[in-house]
């Protein structure tokens, strides 16, 4: 049987916006993009770079096969940037969403590092979840996850990205959880502590 190559079941087909971002569904074609981020090691610490644009295309489509993501390709929309410089159509800039819910995550370019997108983004993103899914995501079996969303992070005194996704997630109403042990990708195969953050749905904060 012939997998197709242009019908993805559990694709969604949400899109929503933010002050200066446009969140819409990853397609294949984004393969360059994705494989830009993903090959960087500044981007991917915790996990193993790519070495292969396939690589990327099969992340694209595992996400596009599954309906336990929620991923979206982030555009930078047209404007003027803080700089003076204009931007004449919207480009990639990074990813953020579901990686398997509940855990949610983003990813963006260095390029843009330091321009507040990942905070605007995942501020974003917990408005469209909770006001899309406020009993959660149905691809969610356990009831008990249902009720949030979580992340993970490294430990701040380990790695200045880890300390700066931790103050995002702060300013994006996650609260720490509980810590659980993993495999540090820096060190293949010493352990290290990740902190788990959980943002509770509207009807389940106390």
């Amino acid at each position: 049987m012939t997998e197709p190559t242009d019908i993805f079941p559990a694709a969604h087909n949400y899109t929503f916006r933010t002050e200066r971002l446009l969140f819409r569904p990853l397609r294949l074609d984004d393969t360059e993009d994705i494989f830009a981020l993903k090959s960087d090691p500044q981007v991917y610490y915790w996990t193993t770079p790519q070495k292969e644009p396939s690589e990327a295309q099969a992340w694209i489509r595992e996400r596009l096969y599954s309906d336990c993501y929620l991923s979206f390709c982030v555009e930078e929309l047209c404007g003027t940037h803080e700089n003076g410089a204009k931007q004449v159509k919207p480009q990639v800039v990074g990813v953020c969403g579901g990686t398997c819910l509940p855990e949610i995550g983003y990813m963006f370019k260095p390029s843009v590092w330091g321009r507040g997108y990942a905070t605007e983004s995942l501020k974003g993103f917990t408005r469209f979840y909770w006001k899309t899914f406020p009993g959660g995501h149905p691809s969610i079996s356990d009831a008990d996850e249902r009720k949030f969303l979580k992340a993970v992070t490294g430990p701040a005194d380990k790695n200045r990205s880890a300390a700066a996704s931790i103050a995002v997630l702060k300013k994006c109403g996650f609260e720490y959880w509980k810590d659980q042990e993993e495999e540090d990708n820096a060190t293949r195969g010493q352990k290290i502590m990740l902190h788990v953050w959980r943002h509770l749905g509207l009807g389940h904060r106390p």
